[in-house]
């Protein structure tokens, strides 16, 4: 068994023997029987709408470098969820960019681009809810150089594929083609205006709306949850989720939310049911939307 599979593993029965723990079955019988399904369903459609405002900003981008429909590119994402639910988040969203057809490396770019405004975002916040620290300014200064100084990364891929090419001349070629392809949908999305500023409006908007799931979530099982505390839980569920490398962040994700809103059995029940309906039911969804798409193609 690999190193890093054993790890994913132990953090998968730590995070969820954590929780169980925090359980008591009193509690969750009342928590259960006294949910408003009013905000269920707000939450529903507050996830819909994230998984909308994902697929449109990857559309947009992917529009300025090759034909596409938003269709396609719908069925890519939802299809993303049921492959990383049994595949590393790497692979699954390798795969996505697969399903959405064209040129694979522009398409990979496309996608590339929208999460790390995403992730620079969550940077930004991260420092205003945790507080400024010397390692945390310094991580976003590296993410935003490596967002905005993009000539600087592919100059040193450049000299690292120079060093294989009197090895390997047809290796060198390949990759100098997948990085010249992957650079190009790269600069053309940073460097257009429009582009940019709608991606980075549809990454705060898709970042805004999975954090007010959290508190809709919440006030589903009476729990009061503050959006600083929501801002907290969600930059934990997704840091747990990164790090244990385990498929759909199960376990690690709930572990997050459940630490940022206090241990307790109402905290454990929303960190579940939020999952759930952010993550976990469209995993279904994209298992009818991939075999869909398999299936038409073949």
């Amino acid at each position: 068994m690999k190193k890093r599979t054993l790890l994913s593993i132990l953090a998968f029965l730590f995070s969820v023997g954590y929780i169980v723990r925090t359980i008591e079955m009193g509690e969750l019988r009342e928590a259960l029987s006294t949910a408003d399904p009013r905000f269920l369903l707000l939450a529903f459609g507050m996830a819909f709408s994230a998984i909308l405002v994902s697929t449109l900003r990857w559309y947009i981008v992917l529009g300025k470098l090759q034909k596409t429909s938003f269709r396609k590119t719908l069925t890519a994402i939802l299809s993303g969820f049921y492959m990383m639910a049994f595949l590393p988040p790497s692979v699954g969203h390798a795969a996505k960019v697969k399903l959405v057809g064209g040129d694979y490396f522009k398409a990979l770019s496309a996608l590339a681009f929208g999460i790390s405004l995403e992730v620079l975002i969550l940077a930004g916040i991260s420092l205003l809810v945790f507080g400024a620290t010397t390692w945390g300014l310094l991580l976003l200064g590296i993410l935003f150089l490596a967002l905005f100084y993009d000539k600087g990364a592919y100059t040193l891929l450049s000299r690292g594929i120079a060093i294989i090419r009197p090895l390997s001349p047809k290796l060198a070629e390949r990759l100098e083609d997948y990085l010249e392809r992957t650079y190009s949908g790269w600069k053309r999305s940073r460097r257009d205006p429009t582009t940019f500023m709608l991606s980075l409006l549809l990454s705060v908007l898709a970042v805004l709306l999975q954090v007010a799931g959290i508190i809709a979530v919440g006030r589903a099982f009476g729990l009061p949850v503050e959006p600083l505390d929501a801002f907290k839980a969600f930059i934990l569920s997704t840091l747990f989720a990164s790090i244990s490398g385990i498929p759909s962040g199960i376990g690690a994700n709930e572990l997050g939310i459940t630490l940022a809103l206090g241990s307790s059995t109402k905290s454990a029940v929303v960190a579940f049911t939020y999952k759930f309906v952010y993550q976990y039911v469209w995993s279904f969804v994209g298992a009818v939307e991939f075999y869909r798409a398999v299936g038409g193609r073949s």
